[in-house]
């Protein structure tokens, strides 16, 4: 099995995702090969919180790594990574690249870990020497080597989670390359901008990035300082006319589908193809300066949160099609199933592979995600998140308003049919939140004795992680238009 993971990757940066200008050939072939989920969300728009809640199968609030630079709860002792299940299952594991979580788990046999965005090695380095090139050479002689101590009396079994840097800025691009030059005159999408978008942004956001006092006719940092930026209500500009910063960003993300299609072919070219499920996904994504926030996270708009999150088995998953909704929690569950193994009682993520190998659909059916002390929940229809310490939300119709720039948590007053869906989804989003228990702490701490504690000692023997994700969406669904 091979989890090809990126950092701080848009939807918007691959064709396979609606975006026919955009340059991602190989990504584009592995979607063509499996399934794409077309509302595919992380569990937290920050590297460390997401990172960490795909290696323990748990959201952020039980493994307390809240935001950056957080340690994890005391009880994540009780917490399993997936590594454990393989490696217990005769997996070879290893992990070459980011990790951005802690501690990392003794049970992967072959770890290269790089942690920061310096690993990159600056932006005159060749393209041998930068960092995902050398990530996937590491890859690619990794497998190699397993394969040659495996034999038919020892099949090989194996599991590599390639964890790439890019394209998180600084989006330095290595030169020489066939990335290079491949978005000149190409005309990128006007920004989605309005001025006052900044004022607009709730305060734990406009907090975290610094933006508290600013206002539109101040933006944190438009691409170069450019002045006249593309706005929404402008046309797009090309790279020939337009020193747009966001064409680093772009041309970055064209290198890492450059070496995504390194291990497709390298696959191919060890006759392993057919035999192993690949998941590509990125831990979350960037605003990239729409809603005035410049290239960074740490926020629940569409540009942060929803991820590319495909995958492949050919013979076992079907070949180009989409599915709909999945989270990074998913990611997972489904590692562990296509391993044959059961996953831990307190996973929440679902197993996507064996519903979709059997003809059906996803199990997940609306996404939710926390960052900081807020959470947010999306569902076909809306996307509504609150922030529990200022009493303050947001509501998009996604239908009706895809660029978010019309939130109607606040003017519900005199639609009552508006105003019933956000104290409805509100009341399904704080039930789940208040479900967010560490389950494996729980049940490892308690034991039956007097009649009352025997009762609970029973009922939390029988909480499975996924209780409060599918409560969630028998809630949630509740309020979709009727088909």
């Amino acid at each position: 099995m091979l989890f090809i993971g990126t950092d701080q990757q848009r939807t918007s940066t691959l064709g396979c995702y609606g975006n026919a200008w955009a340059h991602s050939p190989n990504i584009d072939r592995l979607a063509a090969g499996g399934v794409r989920f077309t509302d595919a969300y992380t569990v937290s728009p920050v590297c460390s919180p997401s990172r960490t809640a795909v290696l323990l199968g748990v959201h952020v609030p039980i493994h307390g790594v809240y935001e950056n630079g957080v340690a994890p709860h005391d009880h994540q002792a009780s917490l399993t990574p997936y590594f454990d299940v393989l490696k217990a299952a005769g997996y070879a594991t290893a992990l070459i690249g980011k990790t951005h979580f802690s501690p990392v788990p003794a049970s992967i046999d072959h770890l290269d870990a790089h942690t920061g965005n310096s690993d990159k090695r600056g932006p005159n380095v060749s393209a041998a020497e930068f960092l995902e090139t050398y990530l996937v050479n590491q890859t690619m002689g990794w497998i190699d080597a397993h394969q040659r101590n495996s034999s038919a009396a020892s099949p090989s079994r194996w599991f590599v989670y390639t964890s790439m840097v890019s394209p998180h800025p600084p989006n330095w691009v290595p030169p020489g390359g066939p990335w290079v030059g491949v978005y000149d005159g190409v005309a990128l999408p006007p920004l989605n901008y309005r001025p006052g978008d900044i004022g607009k942004l709730p305060y734990q956001t406009r907090m975290l990035l610094g933006l508290l006092g600013k206002t539109h006719d101040d933006p944190p940092a438009f691409p170069l300082g450019v002045p006249n930026m593309s706005f929404i209500d402008q046309p797009a500009a090309t790279g020939a006319d337009h020193p747009d910063g966001r064409y680093n960003y772009y041309t970055q993300a064209a290198y890492v589908d450059h070496q995504v299609g390194r291990l497709l072919d390298f696959l191919d070219a060890r006759g392993l193809a057919n035999d192993t499920l690949v998941i590509f996904a990125s831990d979350h994504g960037s605003q990239l300066f729409d809603h005035g926030i410049n290239n960074d996270k740490h926020n629940f708009l569409d540009a942060s949160v929803r991820v590319p999150m495909l995958m492949r088995l050919p013979g076992r998953l079907p070949a180009n099609e989409t599915r709909r909704f999945a989270t990074t929690l998913d990611i997972t569950a489904t590692i562990l199933a296509a391993a044959g193994e059961a996953a831990p009682h307190d996973y929440q993520g679902f197993d996507l592979l064996t519903p979709i190998e059997a003809g059906g659909g996803s199990p997940r059916h609306v996404g939710v995600s926390c960052e900081y002390r807020a959470m947010v929940l999306v569902t076909p229809t809306w996307k509504l998140a609150y922030f529990p310490e200022q009493g303050e939300g947001r509501l998009y119709n996604r239908v009706n308003d895809p660029m978010e720039q019309n939130d109607l948590f606040s003017a519900t007053a005199n639609n009552a049919s508006t105003a019933a869906v956000r104290d409805g989804l509100l009341i399904a989003l704080l039930r789940w939140r208040a479900q967010q228990d560490a389950l494996g702490y729980l049940q490892k701490n308690s034991k039956a004795g007097a009649k009352t504690a025997t009762i609970a000692w029973n009922h939390s023997e029988s909480l499975r992680g996924t209780d409060a994700e599918i409560r969630l969406q028998q809630d949630a669904l509740r309020f979709e238009p009727a088909q």
